[in-house]
Parts: structure tokens; C-alpha cells; sequence
């Protein structure tokens, strides 16, 4: 039997964010908000980082390509539930991201999601989260990279 552990719960499903009365999404019915984005996960190797964890999510099929939720509301909700606070002076947003590692790309692809998520707290005194988004109407990737304090 196999087990895999990860360091942190999923940012939508974990907040338990749902629609009481549910909602109705491109034709198809919704309660909870995390199956609207497919939320799911991977991994992707990054030379010099090794393996990232990655939360992968569709804005595309029922949100039209609108992720601001998923930056400005529930990953926020995410990362403090774990403990952290947001280092708001030093985020910084990348755009566009023509550095984005190409595994990180070819998992986004595979997985048919536009926005990745990863906690990185490799050094343990500087952990961020890093937020890649794309945009199909450019076919470009921006990165929004979020510093946390514990």
C-alpha cells in the first residue's frame, strides 16, 4: 500500500468553500466551488528546485477564464488557515513570465488547467507561494510570486 503525503491541504476544497443554494456554471450544477475549477494536483521538476507540488485548476470551462477568485480570495484564505500571513510589500507579479520552467508548462497542459499553485518552502525562513496563470487569448503565462511570514 502506497501513501502520499503532502504539506498542505488543497486551497479550495481544504476552506470548504461551496454555493449553499448551488449555482449553475456554463449548463452544468455546482455546490461545491472546488469541482467548478477541477481542482487538482501534480508535480513538476524544476532544475535547482527539484519536485514542486502543484494545484492546478480550469478557469476555462465554467468560469469563462475568470481565476481573480482563486488569486485574490481563496488562496489568500489558503495560506493563512496554514499558519501564514502575507507579506503584501514585497509580492511581485511577473509578466509576462517568459521564464516559466517548461515542465511547469507542459503539467499545466497536460492537466488541461490554466493556473498553478505551489507552496515553496524550501528555505523555511523565506517561504512563498507562487501563483501561474495563462492566458490563452495571448497564449502567455504570468507569475504572481506571494512572500510569506510565519
Amino acid at each position: 500500500m502506497t501513501f502520499a503525503v503532502f504539506a498542505e491541504e488543497p486551497p479550495i476544497e481544504s476552506g470548504g468553500w461551496h454555493w449553499d443554494s448551488g449555482v449553475t456554471l456554463n449548463g452544468k450544477w455546482f455546490y461545491d466551488v472546488s469541482e467548478s475549477y477541477k481542482e487538482q494536483d501534480g508535480w513538476a521538476y524544476i532544475e535547482g528546485f527539484g519536485k514542486i507540488h502543484y494545484w492546478l485548476y480550469d478557469t476555462y470551462t465554467y468560469h469563462d477564464g475568470y481565476g481573480k477568485s482563486i488569486v485574490d480570495k481563496y488562496v489568500p484564505a489558503w495560506i493563512e488557515s496554514m499558519g501564514y500571513v502575507i507579506d503584501f510589500d514585497h509580492m511581485r507579479r511577473v509578466n509576462p513570465n517568459k521564464d516559466l520552467a517548461s515542465s511547469v508548462k507542459a503539467l499545466m497542459k497536460q492537466r488541461n488547467c490554466d493556473v498553478s499553485v505551489a507552496l515553496i518552502t524550501r528555505d523555511p525562513a523565506y517561504p512563498y507561494v507562487v501563483i501561474n496563470n495563462y492566458d490563452k487569448d495571448s497564449d502567455s503565462y504570468w507569475t504572481d510570486i506571494i512572500p510569506l511570514i510565519r
